[in-house]
């Protein structure tokens, strides 16, 4: 016997639980060509489309991580545009309004560095911020754990020379 299939509520609540990861990536992936809007379009049907072959292998949190950086992979390998850096939206970033000036600052400075690194790297360091094991991390992007944390090292040197 078949699960039966997702219903709209269901999806709703997945999609309300887990927003901050869905609109991170699309902040974080979004350019002139491909809007944030319909980056997140773009991962919401995705994930509508594959919930019915989610296991339960790893956390949704994790699959739907792994959905939404795939989504934003393909949209932008698709439509080639060039990565922009754009202004820091504090809105989307769930960042408390208590942060001073200088904090703000630091964020957007974070922001434009993570915005020049490559796609794969991106996505490693937005899930090393969200304190992602690497297992999960490597699970979540496709590589080993070894990989994964031999990159973090990598970009982590890559953030600091720029500082």
């Amino acid at each position: 016997m078949t699960d039966p299939p997702i219903n709209e509520r269901d999806f709703a609540l997945i999609i309300e639980q887990h927003s901050r990861i869905i609109n991170k990536v699309s902040y974080f992936y979004a350019t002139g060509k491909l809007t944030f809007d319909d980056l997140r379009q773009e991962i919401y049907v995705n994930i509508w489309l594959g919930l019915k072959q989610f296991r339960g292998d790893s956390k949704i949190s994790t699959w739907i991580y792994r959905v939404a950086v795939n989504s934003a992979l393909m949209a932008l390998r698709s439509s080639k545009p060039k990565i922009e850096t754009v202004s820091l939206d504090f809105r989307l970033l769930d960042i408390s309004s208590e942060i001073d000036d200088a904090q703000k600052e630091n964020l957007q400075t974070l922001h434009s560095l993570i915005n020049r690194l490559e796609n794969i790297e991106k996505a490693i360091i937005l899930l090393w911020l969200d304190e992602y094991s690497y297992d999960e991390i490597a699970d979540t992007v496709g590589l080993k754990r070894n990989t994964v944390a031999v990159k973090i090292h990598r970009i982590k040197e890559k953030l600091s020379k720029h500082i």
